[in-house]
Parts: C-alpha cells; structure tokens; sequence
C-alpha cells in the first residue's frame, strides 16, 4: 500500500509538472497599477477616446471597469494623468479620475483612411483586459469579465491573424462608426467570422461591421 501510495504521489506531481511546461508563455504585456503619468495630446473621440500625442496613441479608458466619456473635451489639447497598459505596440492609458483638463484648442483630427472591404475570423476582447490589465487576456476562461469590461465602457477590440500570422487588434465599431457595447457581448470569446470594412487612423485599426452579420464558427 504504501509503495502504491508513494506511486500515484510521483505520477500526480510527474503530470501537474508537464501541465505547466505544456502552457505557452505569457504575452509581452504589462499595466503600470496605480502609477500615474502626466500626458499631453489631442483627444480624439473616434471610434472610441483616444490621446494623440507625439510619440504615439493612446486608447483612454476609466478606473476599473469603466470607459471615459470625453465630453466636451473632444477635439482639444488636454493633459491627464494615467496608467500605462501595453501590449507590443499596442497602448491604453487607464486615467485618474477628474485628472483631464483642457490646456489649449486642439487641431484638425487625422482622417480615415479606408482600406477597403475585408471578411476576418477571430475573436471579441475587452481592449482594456488584453492589452495588460489580466493575462491572458482572452478565451472563454476571461470571457465573463470581458462582458463586464465592454459593458461598463471598455472599447471591444476584434483579434485576427494577418497574412503573416501575426494577431493584429483591431478596434470594433458599428457599420455606421458608431462605438459598440453590449450588441457584441453573445459573442465574445467565442471564434467567429466578421464582415465589414477597414479603416487605419494613425496607427490605429477600425473594423466597421454590423453585429447582426457576425456568424460563428
């Protein structure tokens, strides 16, 4: 008895180990908890608030599960203080509350650029989640929170793999550009196929498409 004991003790810890070397390696992703930055840009609104700065874009979101309204700061040069969320290239700011305020009148937004019809497999996310707030950010394990995350204001994002392999972000707005929330939240997390139309502003990818047209796979 006790040989056998001794046996299936050495098979558990034999499987839990190749159960952690078997788990792929966390993303490059990070979230500066609760240290707070100042910065400077235009504030764009579209398709969801973002810091235009000189050294980059900013998607802006709230304390915890809370997107931020930019009211009548919109197309203003403002500064804030926020947190900074990273994924690769990808950056978010999370912004102490009441810390944006208005500095000077801002300037002409970057338009557009419409890069055409385009049908895309992947997945919904709360950008806030996988852009460092949790890790991983994505699948169904996260996809309670994420509902909560969109709901409460989070900019849903589309992840899909280009040509190369890479998985590409892609915020998701609605075929008319108007911000999404909970018309997307049956399908997060799950793998599904969307049609729509592509646009680049600055750095940043907009898949415009209509939810009623999103199909599962």
């Amino acid at each position: 008895m006790k040989r056998t004991a001794l046996g299936f003790l050495s098979l558990g810890a034999m499987v839990a180990l190749l159960l952690v070397l078997g788990q792929g390696p966390f993303a490059a992703a990070s979230f500066d908890f609760g240290r707070y930055t100042s910065y400077e840009g235009v504030l764009e609104e579209w398709p969801y608030p973002m810091l235009v700065t000189s050294t980059g874009r900013f998607l802006l979101v709230g304390e915890g599960k809370h997107g931020f309204e930019p009211g009548n700061l919109n197309g203003q040069q403002v500064r804030l203080r926020g947190a900074l969320i990273r994924r690769g290239d990808d950056q978010m700011l999370e912004l102490e509350s009441g810390s944006a305020e208005r500095i000077a009148p801002g300037h002409s937004h970057e338009k557009p650029i419409d890069l055409g019809p385009i049908q895309l497999t992947g997945e919904i996310v709360d950008s806030k989640c996988y852009l460092g707030v949790m890790n991983p950010g994505s699948g169904k394990v996260h996809r309670d929170c994420a509902a909560r995350c969109i709901s409460g204001g989070a900019p849903p994002a589309f992840l899909a793999r280009d040509s190369a392999g890479e998985v590409r972000v892609l915020l998701l707005a609605g075929a008319d550009g108007r911000a999404l929330n909970r018309e997307v939240l049956d399908y997060v997390a799950e793998p599904i196929t969307v049609a729509g139309h592509l646009f680049r502003k600055g750095t940043t990818l907009v898949l415009k498409a209509d939810p009623k047209d999103f199909r599962r796979e």
